[in-house]
């Protein structure tokens, strides 16, 4: 008995089996990868920065109202019987506040924060023409935006946690907030 045999055992493959059992796994990997996946659902309005995914915060969320009166700088309200938030005069510090507050579960203390908005530097900025104008830079606690040698603006939105600073801090009201695309 030679060697491979004895690895083997008993067990004798044929060629012809040995390829359709490699290809039946991969047949089933590419059976599963033509398979669309169903994408996140969108948040139509911005939520507290603890929220759950949206399909599970739009099924816990009761629109009670206690998170809003537990902002300590006003910016929840309610709307569509939902919490939303609304950065356009304070921005939002992540301090818990409205999370402590939730009792229906649809914040979660153990989520980190993230508003899910992102800032839209637009052409007008005048950052974009000299390097005088920095604030959204200088504002930005998370160092999530950055001007290159060309002055012009990026956002990194892996640092960005949308907390609206930028914004706030940007007095010519050249920055908007959007929302991310999906819930991550």
């Amino acid at each position: 008995m030679s060697d491979s045999q004895g690895r083997m055992g008993n067990r004798n493959v044929s060629r012809r089996g040995l390829f359709r059992g490699l290809l039946a796994s991969g047949k089933q990997t590419i059976e599963q990868a033509a398979v669309p996946a169903t994408p996140p659902l969108q948040r139509p309005l911005p939520r507290p920065p603890q929220a759950l995914a949206e399909p599970q915060f739009l099924l816990l969320c009761n629109g009670c109202g206690k998170c809003t009166e537990a902002c300590p700088v006003g910016i929840l309200r309610i709307e569509q019987d939902k919490v939303a938030l609304s950065i356009e005069h304070a921005e939002c510090d992540f301090c818990g506040a409205c999370t402590q507050a939730c009792e229906s579960g649809a914040l979660d203390i153990s989520l980190q924060g993230d508003t899910g908005l992102r800032p839209v530097i637009l052409p007008q900025c005048l950052g974009r023409m000299d390097d005088l104008c920095r604030m959204c830079e200088i504002g930005c606690p998370r160092t999530a935006i950055f001007f290159n040698q060309q002055n012009q603006p990026s956002v990194d939105t892996e640092k960005c946690d949308g907390c609206g600073k930028c914004k706030l801090v940007c007095y010519h009201g050249d920055i908007r907030l959007s929302l991310k695309l999906h819930d991550s």
